[in-house]
């Protein structure tokens, strides 16, 4: 059920709907991380980022021959680095929520804003910069605490 959710609004090429991902259920995603991400999917993803696939993979803490091995022959990664990936796309479907709520998406693009936002160091985080705390979940939850407090205005 879970991956039916998430995946019957995927767009063409198999890729996330990163909004679905943000508005499933908690327990949808949990199901959907223990079934495994599909390594092709996740590369298709963060391919999608303005940044060099070995950066993201490096900030994910994912292996870049296990993720390309695994692609190739169209395997699910480890619930752990399910988790992670589902947590990238988790954040591009709250910064893309957010936009919708806050007026114009209209010609946005979330993968590029983030590409940006996540290589600048953040005062909020005492100087480190977003992309350097993608590779817990503990840390992808501070980056998604951050996004929430742009749009509340208290970075701004």
């Amino acid at each position: 059920m879970a991956e039916a959710l998430v995946a019957r609004r995927s767009s063409p090429g198999g890729v996330f709907d990163s909004r679905a991902v943000y508005c499933a259920s908690p327990a949808d995603r949990v199901q959907f991380i223990k079934q495994g991400v599909s390594a092709r999917k996740a590369k298709t993803f963060i391919m999608n980022f303005d940044l060099d696939q070995k950066v993201m993979l490096d900030a994910l803490n994912l292996k870049t021959a296990t993720v390309n091995k695994k692609a190739v022959k169209d395997e699910a990664l480890s619930t752990d680095d399910s988790e992670r990936v589902i947590g990238l796309v988790k954040l591009v479907g709250q910064l893309q929520s957010m936009i919708e709520e806050s007026g114009d998406p209209d010609g946005f693009d979330a993968h590029e804003w983030l590409s940006t936002w996540l290589k600048e160091p953040l005062p909020a985080f005492g100087g480190v910069r977003p992309i350097d705390y993608l590779d817990t979940m503990e840390g992808q939850g501070l980056v998604s605490r951050a996004l929430a407090q742009i749009q509340a205005g208290a970075y701004a």
